[in-house]
This record gives C-alpha cells, structure tokens and sequence, in this order.
C-alpha cells in the first residue's frame, strides 16, 4: 500500500490538484484524500496545503517529492531487471580473437562468473572480423578484438595492451639484441595470415623496410600453440604477443631476442552493441562490469 501511495503522491505534486490527480488514475476524490491523509499519519507529517488554486506542498511535501520521484524510478529499474531476467536465456556470450579468448580472458571470466553465479558463459575464439560480424548481429554479447574499431554501432574500450615479441628457445644460438637487418639470418616460424598478429607485424616490417618476404620464413602454422612447440623444440624463431609466452619466460624455456628499433603494439578492444542490450539492464550491468575489470584481471 506504501508504494501505491508514494505514487498517488507524486501525482498530485505533479498536477498540483487533488482532484486532477484523481481524475488521471481513475480514483475517486474522496478516496485519494482518505490515502493522503493516512500517508500523513504514517510519516508523522503534512505534505499539503489547500489554497484557491489547488494545494501547496508544505517544505516536507517538496521533501517527499524529491525522494518520492528517486523512489519511483528506482522501482521501475528493479521490475524491468527482473524482467529481463526472465526474459534472458542465462547465457552471456563471448566472442575473442584466439590470443584473448586463451591466454587473457579466463581468469576475467572467473571473477565475472563469481560476481554473476546465476549465468553461464560461453567463450569462442574467432578472428577479430568475425567478432565484429557476432556482436553487430546479436550472436554474441560482448566481443574482443584486436586494434579498435570505427563503427558507430559499438561502444569500444581498451581491454588490455600487450608487446609483440622475437621469441627462441632458450638454447637456441643466437645474440641477445640484433637489428631489424639481422632478422634475415634467422629462420622463423610466423602465425598464418588469418591471425591479427601476423598482419600487424607485415605491416611494421613492410612500412620499417624489411617485408616478410625477405625473411627467412620456414612455414605458416594455424595456432600459437604450434609455434611455439616450434619454438620449443629449437627449429626457429616467431614473433608471437608476450602474453602468450610469458609462462614459459618465467620458466626460462623460451627467451626474448631484443630488436633493436622494433616496437609494435598488441592492443586489445572490448566491443558490445549498446542498441542490442539497451532492453536489458542485467545483460548490460555484465558488459559494464567486465569491462571495469578486464585490465586489472588479466592470466
């Protein structure tokens, strides 16, 4: 009854007239004015004064109405989350280009899934173009991408940003610093042309003077993880993002070869449509929740 009360008042502090207000929710006059004076007993207070022109809210009256509107909307809010989460199928999903989805994105996913137990979650690794192409459409909820993205549909954040790196072996024979011109001396194992990595690397050689196809480059390999058993196994070098390697950095099975005058950056975006979860306040608390801890929460 409160709550219907509340918003009875706020009616007639917005039209200023009892009757008026009556008249809009289709109550009786007497019937509104018998609801406003047991409001009155039970906060202790007079929230009106009559005058010729209607009423006059009392300094408690406008005190009321200020909170009384906070209220009202903040009802609303609840049933529209409630709603939607029955309205929701439980699943987040999650799009990420092959480095975020296996080396960044996990333990992120831990702490989102332990804030929102009562969702499941879903992670696919596709390219960053396929990502863009879930999310534009609705197939995912939230995507991770590499470089941003111009689109005006999505709303795009850096999630987090890494180095791209010469690796070897760690018994591999080769100095500990070269330069760009030194690469061609040594054989390298590269990520096939599908992988983000790989062309922004083309790019940075091909702008710095040295295009890949002067290199010494032994074959293309479809995941990071066979580069780097290629690695490993001490049949060449690969550029590959430190976070990929960083494990086996600290286990000091692969080393990192300083090159001279190379410096290119992995950066990695969180992408959502807005206008595709605007309907669903929970969907959304998600995505927003994610993205403020996705840098701090990284593997």
């Amino acid at each position: 009854m409160l709550l219907e009360q509340i918003s009875m008042f706020s009616r007639i502090a917005k039209e200023q007239s009892i009757s008026k207000a009556a008249q809009a929710i289709h109550i009786s006059q007497p019937a509104l004015s018998q609801q406003m004076q047991r409001l009155e007993e039970e906060l202790g207070v007079k929230l009106f004064e009559r005058s010729n022109r209607g009423i006059i809210l009392t300094r408690a009256g406008e005190v009321m109405q200020k909170y009384s509107e906070q209220f009202l909307e903040t009802y609303s809010n609840l049933k529209e989350e409630l709603a939607s989460l029955e309205s929701y199928n439980g699943t987040f999903r999650i799009a990420a280009t092959p480095v975020a989805c296996n080396y960044a994105l996990p333990c992120s996913l831990f702490k989102v899934n332990h804030k929102y137990p009562s969702y499941s979650f879903s992670l696919n690794s596709v390219p960053s173009t396929e990502v863009i192409h879930r999310v534009g459409h609705g197939q995912a909820d939230m995507g991770f991408i590499v470089g941003a993205t111009d689109n005006p549909e999505f709303v795009c954040n850096l999630a987090f940003s890494d180095k791209i790196c010469l690796v070897a072996s760690e018994d591999y024979r080769c100095p500990d610093s070269i330069t760009l011109s030194e690469l061609k001396k040594f054989t390298l194992v590269m990520l096939n042309e599908q992988f983000s990595s790989y062309r922004l690397l083309h790019q940075y050689l091909k702008q710095a003077g040295h295009p890949l196809d002067t290199l010494r480059v032994m074959y293309h390999l479809d995941s990071t993880e066979s580069v780097k058993s290629t690695v490993l196994a001490g049949h060449g070098a690969a550029f590959l993002p430190y976070i990929t390697v960083k494990k086996e950095v600290y286990q000091k099975q692969i080393k990192i070869i300083s090159v001279m005058d190379f410096d290119l950056n992995y950066d990695v975006y969180s992408i959502y449509n807005p206008h595709l979860v605007k309907n669903n306040p929970a969907l959304e608390k998600i995505i927003l929740y994610f993205i403020s801890i996705v840098t701090k929460s990284i593997c």
